[in-house]
């Protein structure tokens, strides 16, 4: 089933027709980025559309569905499962609910740099798409990066661990996270993301953790005033196709797809690092307090990766993480 852009009284897309007896196909892509509505996320999807349609010569027609109209991130990756959308982005832990392999990127201070993360994306990209497709039926087309996740609230500055105790912090509905903030000693909330701003503004949780462009996209500035630069966790996002979908394609349509995913990479990360650069004095300016790195990250990094193991048995085989590790010149837990 294919959406026209236009939402039932459920909220759910309505089927496409076609349009004046032309033969076209119209492949709706709903770019999911939990609800950035707001600036100019580098998510990838109107570079997608401009390039697969321009590749087609119009025979295919991208529809961009943002902001989450068309429901959460973990229902995108469902309906491309169905067939409702053909493709979707969305946040990699939130995908790893459907393709736990994908926990193995999930895993607190994995990626000590961007570059280092998107070497090691790139080098195991076939074989995390084995594994992502033969447990979720999804196929990985692009890479995402959206910068380091940092820890944010409308308290008080976080200088050290202690400081995090006792605070209300939203985090999405993932073991991960979940189990993270609770070894660090605050009280992690799972909380949907359109929840989360509404939640902020009226004190049911006291912060959150994103990254910057994440931050400033949603106005985050009016309900959190402080920052600490945690750099735990890049925030990586995925943007898949269904596989047997694409492999129906006529040849050309399918590279033109997967070669947009490819560009869409190349250009999110020729951007990020330049827009995050331009929004750390834009937030300061706004008000908000930037704190560099906590002074005692060791313990936050021991007392993280303390939990690994616990992630071991949703990941399966070990293999590809000792083979990333190895890369990076270190050893898992």
């Amino acid at each position: 089933m294919e959406g026209d852009g236009r939402i039932d009284d459920r909220g759910d897309p309505v089927p496409a027709r076609a349009s004046g007896g032309r033969k076209e196909n119209h492949h709706a892509l709903q770019p999911q980025f939990g609800g950035h509505g707001g600036g100019a996320p580098p998510h990838g999807g109107s570079g997608l559309k401009r390039y697969v349609e321009e590749k087609t010569k119009g025979r295919v027609e991208v529809q961009i569905y943002p902001a989450s109209q068309l429901g959460g991130e973990e229902r995108a990756f469902q309906d491309v499962q169905q067939g409702v959308i053909q493709i979707a982005s969305l946040a990699s832990n939130n995908a790893a609910v459907f393709a736990p392999s994908l926990y193995v990127i999930d895993l607190p201070y994995l990626f000590r740099t961007n570059q280092e993360g998107w070497a090691i994306l790139d080098k195991y990209w076939d074989e995390l798409n084995a594994k992502t497709i033969k447990e979720s039926g999804n196929r990985i087309i692009g890479w995402l990066d959206l910068g380091y996740r940092h820890v944010c609230n409308s308290k008080r500055p976080i200088r050290t661990i202690e400081d995090l105790k006792g605070l209300k912090i939203r985090v999405p509905n993932n073991p991960v996270m979940i189990n993270t903030f609770r070894a660090w000693g605050c009280e992690p909330t799972p909380l949907a993301w359109d929840e989360t701003f509404n939640a902020l503004q009226q004190k049911v949780v006291d912060g959150q953790e994103n990254s910057y462009v994440v931050f400033a996209s949603n106005k985050f500035e009016e309900v959190q005033k402080y920052m600490t630069e945690l750099r735990y966790k890049l925030q990586i996002i995925v943007m898949v196709v269904n596989d047997t979908w694409l492999k129906k394609q006529p040849a050309d349509i399918q590279q033109a797809i997967l070669e947009g995913g490819r560009l869409a990479t190349k250009h999110n990360r020729e951007m990020i690092m330049a827009m995050e650069a331009r929004l750390k004095p834009a937030m300061k300016k706004a008000g908000v307090e930037i704190l560099d790195k906590p002074e005692d990250e060791n313990v936050w990094e021991e007392k993280a990766m303390a939990l690994w193991p616990d992630l071991y048995p949703k990941i399966g085989n070990l293999d590809l993480l000792d083979k990333m590790m190895a890369d990076m010149h270190r050893k898992r837990p």
